[in-house]
Order: C-alpha cells, then structure tokens, then sequence
C-alpha cells in the first residue's frame, strides 16, 4: 500500500514539473501580456471573468477541501499543481483591452475559439494531475459537488453539456425546450436590469449598498426560475439519475469562488482556495 502511494506521488510530481516546465517554455518562447490574474483576459472563467468549474477551480475552495477531507501532505501537492496550473494558463498572450477592441469580428472569435480549447485542454491536462492525487472516493465526492455548482450557475447549459446529456439521455426535443426556456429567461433577465438601472444605478453611500441588495436578490430569483424551468424539461427517471449524480446537497455561492468576496464587496478571505485569514 505504501509503495503503491510513493509512486503514485513521484508519478504527480514528475508530471507537476513536466507542466511547470511547458510554462516556462511558453513564458521564454511567446512572451507574456496579461495584467495579472483575474484582469481582462485573465480569471478563472476565461477571457471575460467567471468561475471555470472544472476540478482546478473547485479544488481552491477551503470548504471543498473540507468536504473532501484533505489531508495536510495533499494539499501541499495540490497547491503545487494549481500553481503549475496558474502559471501555464497565464503564460498565453493575451491582447490587452485596446487590442482586442481593434481586432474584427472575425479576428475576436478566432481568439475566443482558440482561448477556449487552449483552456479545456490544459483543464484536462490538470484534471489528470488532481485526480491521481486524491483517493476515490475524494474524487468521486469533487465531481458530485462539481455538478451541484454547474447546475446552480446554469442548469440549462449544464444539462446540455456531452458529460450530463449523454448519461440522463437527454433527447434533441428536450434540448430545444430548454434553449426556449433559457432565451424567454434571458429576454425577462435583461428587461429586469434594464428596469433596474433606468433611475441609474451605482450611487453613494446607502444608495450603492441598496442598489447591490436588489442586484444580489434579483440574481438569486431569476438564477432560481433558470433552474426550475431546466428542471421542469426532465423526466421523473432522469431527476432521478441526476439526484444519483449529484449526491448528498452542498451549497457554493459566488464568495466562495471568489475567496470570500461578494457582490461588488471588498475582499474578505485571503490565500488560495478562499482560506480564512488566521485568526
């Protein structure tokens, strides 16, 4: 057994280096324009910001970690891959706001296409890592968390998605029906912030604290009405299934993506993966 693991961790640490050192080489050979993690082009979501739930972004999340149980020497192997992870996704050139509104419509979707399998496959490259670093059942917990936070985020989008759709047999029909119930979604979603912002919004003081109040509330409400809709396409088996998937209820909010910030707020918890600040 204890040879089993030793070779498992040379095996991810071996493979750790080998992705730290495609970094390198992609810093030395292409250059770097970016302005530091999370600024345009940069975050966890791609070039425009929001959270990337793949395991790599929900392995920096304290109460993940908690749920997964940890351990002490795991983390010290995972915060080294999410490090190579970090440097390698930020090592791409990116152009800068100026540039990228210069660039054709053309050329911009050239870039999001090219951004994006540049992202999945370094995703999958990670993923490789996390999992050989995690026992079983800590794998089999992260991706029952992972599917409760893709459906708490778009329930729709998840649903659709190769990985869901082809284990509930979700059935071209019931795709359209979800693609209507997410554009009449949409549709009341941009007329709600429309109306929202007609008296202009922003302000001072407690002006600004009530405008991201109503903000916060009426994202939650129109992010709840998203998942009910999506839901209400299903079958009683596929609930079911998907019940079977998601495994026992655990809630992750946007703080918790964003290392204990909220809406618009200051930062709150410090450190990688959302840690509290010792106190």
């Amino acid at each position: 057994m204890m040879t089993t693991r030793f070779l498992r961790q040379v095996t991810v640490f071996g493979l750790i280096a080998m992705l730290a050192m495609t970094s390198i080489q992609a810093q030395e050979g292409g250059g770097r324009q970016r302005g530091g993690r999370g600024g345009f082009g940069g975050g966890p979501g791609g070039p425009f910001g929001g959270p990337r739930l793949d395991r790599a972004a929900l392995l920096r999340i304290e109460k993940v970690r908690l749920e997964l149980k940890i351990e002490e020497a795991q983390a010290a192997t995972i915060d080294a891959a999410l490090d190579a992870y970090n440097e390698q996704r930020d090592a791409s050139p990116r152009p800068d706001r100026e540039a990228f509104e210069k660039m054709t419509e053309e050329e911009r979707n050239a870039y999001m296409e090219k951004s994006r399998k540049e992202r999945e496959e370094l995703s999958k490259k990670t993923d490789e890592i996390l999992v050989a670093l995690l026992e079983e059942p800590q794998v089999k917990r992260l991706d029952e968390v992972a599917i409760q936070a893709r459906m708490a985020m778009s329930a729709s989008a998840t649903l659709k998605a190769d990985d869901i759709k082809g284990k509930l047999m979700i059935t071209d029909e019931q795709i359209a029906k979800l693609d209507e119930a997410q554009k009449v979604l949409d549709e009341e979603r941009q007329k709600a912030f429309q109306e929202a912002f007609a008296g202009g919004g922003g302000g001072q003081g407690g002006d600004r604290e009530a405008m991201r109040a109503k903000m916060t509330e009426m994202m939650a409400a129109m992010q709840k009405k998203s998942t009910e809709s999506a839901m209400a396409v299903l079958t009683d088996d596929q609930k079911k299934a998907l019940d079977g998937m998601k495994g026992a209820p655990f809630e992750l909010t946007m703080r918790d993506f964003m290392g204990g910030r909220g809406f618009g707020g200051p930062p709150g918890g410090g450190g990688r993966g959302g840690r509290p600040p010792a106190e």
